[in-house]
């Protein structure tokens, strides 16, 4: 709602978090910092004194239609198991999270590969999905949110 109020229109925002299931799914929204602070070498070594490995990334998008609009939530989640860092692409924790089911982690995929299976690419089609189930409600609801400006 801050960004909505701030701009006086329409936005869509998203955050990522890498929560590891052994730490209660720290470092979630905090993994910017994490990253900032340890790197991937850094992530990779909290968990040296867990079986437990498994993780899962996750996006939050947020649409507020405007200002005063109260916010549609949709969350894309994808799990997946941290490794030693491993490739050089993608950006962030890219190298050390595989997502389930496949190989290699984010960084070392294609980046069409990696948007198929993405957290980020599965809360975008939520948000497209809503679009077209309430296409009617959406477009009053951000000619309403223009309107109050």
């Amino acid at each position: 709602m801050t960004a909505a109020a701030s701009l006086g229109s329409a936005v869509l925002t998203e955050d990522t978090s890498l929560c590891f299931n052994a730490l209660n799914g720290l470092p979630g929204p905090y993994i910017r910092w994490f990253v900032e602070q340890l790197g991937n070498d850094g992530l990779y070594k909290l968990l040296a004194g867990h079986t437990d490995h498994s993780a899962y990334c996750q996006c939050v998008l947020a649409f507020s239609a405007g200002p005063g609009c109260e916010p549609l939530l949709f969350t894309g989640r994808t799990p997946g198991t941290i490794v030693e860092p491993q490739g050089s692409g993608g950006f962030g924790w890219d190298a050390i999270f595989v997502p389930d089911g496949s190989s290699m982690p984010f960084g070392a995929m294609d980046l069409d590969a990696k948007n198929q299976i993405s957290h980020r690419a599965r809360a975008l089609a939520q948000f497209v999905a809503h679009c077209k189930a309430n296409q009617a409600e959406m477009v009053e609801a951000i000619d309403s949110g223009a309107l109050s400006r």
